[in-house]
């Protein structure tokens, strides 16, 4: 693979390659993955360099690090801006990258970023707590993609002899400015994957989802995310771990996945790992 530092949309940023993709992290602001392909491809994510606002925090879009409260997914921690460059280690198989801590809560967002042999990458989301007191929280791995693919979530349990399985679900009605509906027809169940078609109304759809997938799929192609699900850790709302979003007029979508809150003391680092990966369709 190939490890090399470049400027991607004005900005300070890190390409990587490999025979089976190519991914740009910026760490001029963020940290962000911008780009994500098999080489020589179109992005599949979505990204806007003056994309929607929110005070002094910037979507920017792409995959990015947020965080969640207890009893609050999004919340003004959430929302507190990580635009300021970052530190970079690079290494042989890929890079780590922190932002300066935020004011006031002194959380550090970062990245640990891995090609994997077998062609896949881990991208492992960081909370870094680097104040003097105890906080509370979990990690929150948006990945912002591009509004013209359907979002999978295949649900129950991984075992399929299991004796017992209880799929749960969330339907956020009214979040952020968004209003969806409980009835909208672009949210399907077929077999045992939930499906988001973007039909240009916002939808959100959250799901305790055991087997740790979610992926945007394409004519050829699938973008997968797939996360260990903990049967322990205390998810947000109400036990969900995965996640998709589409916005009013498909301007974009998001795969999320969430990690476990817990408390997370002084220099102590809080962790949520994703295997990232393109699939040829079946």
């Amino acid at each position: 693979m190939d490890v090399h530092e470049i400027t991607f949309d004005g900005l300070d940023a890190v390409e990587l390659t490999t025979d089976c993709c190519r991914m740009v992290v910026v760490t001029g602001a963020g940290p962000r993955i911008a780009w994500f392909s098999r080489p020589g491809d179109q992005n599949l994510l979505y990204w806007d360099i003056n994309g929607a606002r929110r005070g002094a925090w910037r979507l920017y879009g792409g995959h990015r690090v947020w965080l969640t409260r207890p009893m609050a997914d999004e919340s003004e921690d959430t929302y507190l801006p990580d635009n300021a460059p970052c530190r970079v280690t690079l290494m042989e198989n890929g890079l780590d990258v922190f932002a300066p801590p935020a004011q006031p809560n002194r959380i550090a967002r970062g990245m640990r970023i891995r090609a994997l042999p077998d062609g896949r990458v881990r991208v492992t989301n960081c909370l870094r707590n680097e104040g003097e007191m105890l906080y509370s929280g979990g990690v929150w791995s948006p990945t912002c993609v591009v509004a013209t693919r359907p979002i999978e979530i295949p649900l129950g349990c991984p075992e399929p002899d299991t004796a017992w399985d209880v799929v749960y679900m969330a339907m956020p009605r009214v979040f952020a400015g968004n209003v969806t509906r409980l009835d909208d027809d672009s949210v399907t169940i077929c077999g045992d994957v939930l499906t988001l078609t973007p039909k240009g109304r916002c939808v959100k759809r959250c799901a305790r989802a055991e087997k740790g997938i979610v992926q945007l799929r394409g004519d050829t192609s699938v973008f997968r995310k797939t996360v260990i699900f903990q049967p322990d850790a205390h998810y947000p709302l109400g036990g969900c771990n995965i996640a998709a979003f589409i916005g009013a007029g498909n301007w974009m979508a998001e795969m999320e996945t969430f990690g476990g809150e817990r408390p997370i003391k002084p220099g102590e680092t809080a962790e949520h790992e994703e295997t990232w990966e393109i699939l040829a369709c079946e």
